[in-house]
């Protein structure tokens, strides 16, 4: 199969480009002159548009299997597909989880039977429980660990428990103990491998709900039952166990103008640490509660404007070096119910792209910038790199174009996930991916798949993964 692609403006990590781009087999084999002839299968007209790498979403939870009525394998990365990502990287924590090398090739093999996309596959990190798994995923190409270090899980499900009330005490496996943790952290240090950790400490959210002295009612009452003392306290013990360790720490769905002073701390200080964060963090405040509603909790919580704006800031400054959808849908009637029994999380693997895009469309980052952080520099992060994320020969052929003068509005009935309930329905949105190109193939135009499934397993190499 041989691609043409014409007339683009390339993203490149030169800089934009006007050329042509010639795809051979699955992978980019020259970057030619504008208007260059040559003999191909198809041909593809970019003028007036933008060629990225395919964007690279590194945080979703399709619910499959296990909760498969909220979402299935299938549906994430097919409506991730149509919003410009060509690459997905699934969480562990389905049912059964990933905490061991067997369900972890189980798991690559369940999901090559229906994904759009390529993937990757994290594994989950209990401490001292599955110490002796963290080596044998590494060797199978685990993107990273996770480490749910504020939540309570299921003991037989391993699933979050999001409210403490919901369940027995007998039934719940708490965070494990700082002192495991730093094991953990020597442990994946000594496989040279990545470890990630949903950043929140239980015991300030404890006191703060405490404090609280009544069941949260308001959004308020989630602000400060949850405050940015939680994240940025967490952030601060992982970079001195990073430190200690040698350890390569990555902060998920960063939230708080707090959380990234102390990860700007660390990196000033020469401790591997890096941060993520998402676009409900850069593009939502609290101030859009009353206009979106419960749809919006998720944890962290968003905070204010000043948060956001030290979000973008530490994106284009390089603190930031990912961006990811933290895809984790609920049902429609979960996520309209009351704060206090409302489980955290949403709808966002197809409006990771077209989010980002209009962002950078009104002046928040570059499209060079935006290039980065979700696609070049997630996929040096976990070990994916230069097979994936960048626009150069040699590199997988998965690439997003984008029309700068389209626009379109989000609407819920329109999207590809099992419950389609976006915070963002009803927005309109500058700019639009037109198409998604995976493994040399145009897979999707205008937002209609138009190819046959494809997606494969990606192995993460971590021996030579860098940051930034």
């Amino acid at each position: 199969m041989r691609l043409h692609i014409t007339n683009g403006n390339l993203i490149t990590p030169d800089g934009p480009l006007r050329a042509d781009l010639l795809c051979d087999d699955g992978v980019i084999s020259g970057v030619l002159d504008a208007g260059t002839r040559v003999d191909c299968d198809e041909r593809y007209d970019a003028a007036g548009k933008l060629v990225l790498p395919g964007f690279i979403d590194p945080h979703v939870h399709s619910r499959d299997p296990g909760n498969n009525h909220k979402e299935d394998f299938d549906h994430s990365t097919r409506g991730a597909l149509v919003g410009g990502v060509t690459t997905v990287l699934e969480m562990p924590n389905a049912i059964p989880p990933v905490e061991t090398l067997e369900v972890f090739e189980q798991r690559r093999a369940y999901h090559e039977k229906s994904a759009w996309t390529d993937f990757g596959l994290w594994g989950l990190a209990l401490g001292e429980s599955n110490l002796d798994q963290i080596g044998p995923m590494f060797a199978a190409g685990a993107v990273g660990v996770k480490l749910f270090w504020g939540y309570a899980l299921h003991k037989e499900t391993r699933s979050l428990i999001y409210n403490l009330d919901d369940e027995p005490p007998e039934n719940l496996l708490m965070p494990p103990p700082n002192g495991q943790v730093l094991r953990l952290f020597a442990e994946v240090a000594r496989h040279g491998g990545l470890l990630a950790a949903h950043c929140e400490d239980k015991d300030v959210l404890a006191t703060s709900q405490e404090q609280l002295g009544h069941p949260i009612e308001s959004y308020e009452d989630l602000l400060a039952a949850r405050p940015a003392t939680a994240e940025a306290t967490t952030i601060a013990i992982a970079t001195e166990f990073a430190k200690a360790t040698g350890c390569r720490f990555h902060v998920v769905h960063m939230a708080s103008e707090a959380g990234l002073e102390a990860v700007r701390s660390a990196q000033r200080r020469g401790v591997p640490v890096s941060a993520e964060t998402c676009p409900q963090y850069l593009t939502l405040t609290d101030q859009d509660y009353p206009r979106v509603g419960p749809v919006m909790k998720v944890y962290p919580p968003v905070r204010e404007q000043r948060d956001q704006d030290a979000l973008w800031n530490g994106l284009n400054e390089g603190s930031i070096v990912s961006t990811g959808s933290d895809h984790a849908p609920h049902t429609v009637e979960e996520k309209n119910r009351g704060f206090a029994t409302q489980p955290a999380g949403g709808v966002g693997c197809e409006t990771f792209g077209p989010l980002l895009i209009d962002a950078m469309l009104r002046g928040r980052t570059t499209a060079e910038r935006l290039a980065q952080v979700a696609a070049t520099e997630t996929a040096k992060l976990y070990g994916l790199y230069p097979r994936k994320g960048v626009i150069r020969p040699g590199s997988d052929a998965d690439l997003v174009i984008v029309d700068p003068e389209a626009s379109r509005t989000v609407r819920n009935e329109e999207l590809v996930a099992k419950q389609p309930v976006s915070p963002w329905h009803g927005v309109e949105l500058r700019g639009a991916p037109v198409a998604t190109v995976l493994c040399g193939e145009v897979v999707v135009r205008d937002r209609e798949v138009v190819a046959p499934r494809r997606g494969r397993f990606v192995r993460a190499e971590h021996a030579a993964a860098s940051v930034g």
